[in-house]
């Protein structure tokens, strides 16, 4: 990896505690995409649902990044999960507006592609 550094659980553990520290003291922001919102209903669950779903991620569900926000300035982290039968694809961003930090959920819906786990032991 030319130019990027590797990254391991302590950057992806740094990320989601800032992440979920925003939230417990602020709100998550979740983009209202139509594919979000489909999210919801194919999976079965609630607002409230899927805010405790990203809350209970680890350092184990990362499956890329930071990578750079392609619409905003930031970097965006790629997180999996499986609820129920269906595997969730959740990309999750610290945004800054102005001196405030804000938690922001772009996607949280079922999976197009099979993720891949590189922090996940074993097989």
């Amino acid at each position: 990896m030319k130019g990027k550094k590797a990254v391991n659980e302590t950057d992806v553990k740094k990320f989601l505690d800032e992440f979920k520290g925003i939230v417990s003291n602020d709100t998550l922001y979740v983009i209202n995409r139509q594919k979000n919102r489909e999210g919801l209903i194919m999976i079965g669950i609630t607002k409230k649902q899927r805010q405790n779903e990203i809350l209970s991620i680890t350092v184990t569900d990362y499956c890329a990044g930071p990578e750079l926000d392609k619409d905003r300035p930031g970097n965006v982290w790629i997180f999996g999960k499986k609820i129920g039968t269906k595997e969730i694809y959740i990309k999750l961003k610290i945004a800054q507006i102005g001196l405030k930090k804000i938690a922001k959920c772009l996607s949280f819906h079922v999976a197009e592609y099979p993720l891949c786990y590189p922090l996940k032991g074993g097989p």
